[in-house]
């Protein structure tokens, strides 16, 4: 199969895609256009922005074309070689589609290319006409000026930067590696290039090489914008163009390229058999994305710390600030992981406005669990093996000798690594939904963990007052003049026993006029145990409720090395944070020594 893509009208957003298909042994054929992009788990019918379809033969006569469904036509060819053209409407900036303007594109494949039924497994090229002076990047090889796949599969699955963009190049463990940086920023590139080359060093260095020849990060800066898209041999990172002016925006930047990159390894080598070959036709369900996606968020930060790109201290006020807002979740414990992965389809994509109080991202929660996971490994091991072993284990026994990944072959590698039988972990917080035991796993880690009332943390009584009264609602947006309507009213809270609804639109607060940026001020005006007038509108009608304020259960997190820890909780932590025993001194509060 060979596709040819022109960059035909950039200022219209349209390019115009020709595939040659060979004599098949059939008279006739279904030509498919997929509805999902692998790694985003939501069908996106990318099929809605094709145009001008036309199928001829060689010789440029019609072929007789029925089409089936939303996404597939019939052709009835003759057994005879044949060409497909059309035109695909590229507009959307995001990682998971196509774009085109004057200055640039970004070459998504699934919302691209046609494929014939039966046949994806077959080679294929393709070329790219582009304007005079644009380059392209792009993982797949080169030859005789035409771009080399050995099936639809690695087709759709490399994606293309083609522009003017800027090229950064570098080598670990002899492997080329390139930054295609796509658009302006107030990024260091220096920084930015020294920071990734340290976190494939640190990566390579964990599983004792790479599974590719060649990668490519392919980088696009947008306003206010921020995602990524793993693929087998690159990924496709948004990025704030402006977010670049802090230390949290360069922590923030390497946590994603550091989430991506480890999906080389975990969901596109280490994965569940449905998540490749794929059916691009329908949606591929899987009880395994709190792994390929919650572990991976877990190792990211592992990644990144380990590369020397984030400190000891920072990491322990993030994580402290995490398991906070994790903990103020009220759907945490109410559905299975495993189930939340199955229904990512529906839910984790297409959250209705309960979603918060019923569920979680299997992002968020898999990432706990590794965390819980890793120490408990690490306890047992005294600090010698946990999750990023686990990982290790996995790709040298099932990835490597070509199997698909199973949740028995977690345990198995969880068993094995760790020293232990784990199945009671699986079963509680994978497959069950008991709280998660990370304050008490941390101080057999030498942390102490210190919980304090939210109210507490203010500056004096006043402050401290205000913050405690309580009604139980979130609102949506929170920018001047932004309407207070209300996104979200939580289970059990005052709010909920008052009346009040999802989509309500208040209007005042005891009398007194309020907005998105003064509702809350205005309900900190009375104590806890007050009753509060609500005045909302609900469909155009002006309604009012009483709410009886609560005390605010929010509280904040401490995390700090614990100095007076035993001999194991030292190993565990040293092991856990990849400390060295000197490294190990200073946190615990003594002074280096001098060498």
């Amino acid at each position: 199969m060979s596709y040819q893509v022109a960059l035909s009208a950039p200022a219209r957003h349209e390019l115009s895609v020709t595939m040659e298909v060979p004599a098949l042994d059939q008279d006739t054929c279904v030509l498919a256009f997929p509805v999902w992009t692998p790694g985003s788990y939501m069908v996106r019918d990318f099929s809605r922005n094709v145009f001008e379809l036309e199928v001829t033969d060689r010789q440029g006569k019609p072929l007789p074309v029925e089409r089936l469904e939303k996404h597939r036509w019939q052709v009835k060819t003759g057994g005879r070689p044949f060409r497909v053209c059309h035109t695909v409407f590229a507009y959307d900036p995001s990682v998971r589609a196509a774009y085109l303007d004057t200055d640039r594109a970004v070459l998504n494949g699934t919302s691209l290319f046609f494929f014939v039924e039966g046949h994806v497994e077959r080679p294929c090229t393709l070329s790219i006409d582009a304007p005079a002076g644009w380059t392209t990047s792009v993982a797949l090889p080169r030859k005789g000026g035409k771009y080399l796949a050995v099936s639809y599969d690695e087709l759709v699955d490399s994606p293309c930067a083609v522009g003017k963009h800027e090229r950064y190049a570098f080598r670990v463990k002899g492997v080329p590696f390139e930054i295609a940086w796509m658009g302006g920023s107030n990024a260091d590139m220096d920084r930015v290039v020294a920071g990734v080359k340290k976190i494939v060093q640190a990566t390579g260095t964990l599983f004792g090489g790479f599974p590719f020849e060649r990668y490519v990060f392919l980088v696009q800066t947008q306003p206010r914008r921020g995602g990524g898209l793993e693929h087998a041999a690159s990924c496709t990172l948004n990025v704030d163009a402006m977010g670049f002016g802090s230390e949290a925006g360069y922590q923030s930047f390497f946590e994603l390229v550091a989430h991506e990159f480890f999906h080389a390894w975990n969901v596109k080598r280490i994965r569940d058999v449905v998540l490749g070959p794929f059916d691009y036709g329908k949606e591929n369900y899987t009880r395994l994305l709190w792994f390929h996606e919650g572990f991976t968020d877990y190792m990211e930060t592992q990644l990144v710390l380990r590369a020397g790109l984030l400190s000891l201290d920072k990491f322990l006020d993030d994580t402290a600030k995490q398991w906070r807002s994790y903990v103020n979740k009220p759907g945490r414990n109410r559905t299975p992981l495993s189930e939340l992965s199955f229904e990512a389809w529906i839910k984790q994509y297409k959250p209705s406005e309960v979603f918060t109080n019923r569920a979680i991202s299997y992002y968020e929660k898999g990432r706990w669990v590794a965390f819980v996971l890793d120490l408990m490994m690490r306890e047992r091991t005294r600090g010698r093996q946990g999750v990023p072993e686990l990982f290790v284990w996995l790709w040298n026994n099932i990835a490597k000798a070509g199997r698909s990944l199973t949740a028995s072959d977690i345990l198995h590698a969880a068993n094995e690594v760790g020293g232990a039988d784990y199945t009671s972990v699986f079963a509680r917080y994978v497959d069950g939904t008991d709280e998660l035991p990370f304050p008490r796993l941390c101080a057999h880690a030498g942390l102490s963990v210190e919980a304090r009332d939210a109210a507490r943390e203010e500056k004096d009584a006043l402050a401290q007052r205000r913050k405690r009264a309580w009604a139980g609602f979130t609102i949506r947006g929170g920018a001047s003049g932004d309407a207070a309507i209300v996104q979200n009213v939580l289970p059990d809270s005052p709010a909920e026993r008052s009346g009040l609804s999802f989509g309500d639109h208040v209007v005042a607060v005891a009398g007194h006029k309020v907005d998105a940026t003064n509702v809350f001020e205005r309900i900190a005006d009375h104590d806890e145990g007050a009753r509060v007038k609500l005045t909302f509108f609900r469909d155009e009608w002006l309604r009012e409720v009483e709410v009886k304020l609560g005390r605010n259960p929010d509280q904040t997190f401490k995390l700090s090395i614990d100095p007076k820890a035993g001999a194991t909780a030292r190993a565990v932590l040293q092991g856990w944070l990849g400390l060295d025993a000197q490294a190990m001194e200073v946190a615990r509060g003594k002074p280096a020594r001098r060498s």
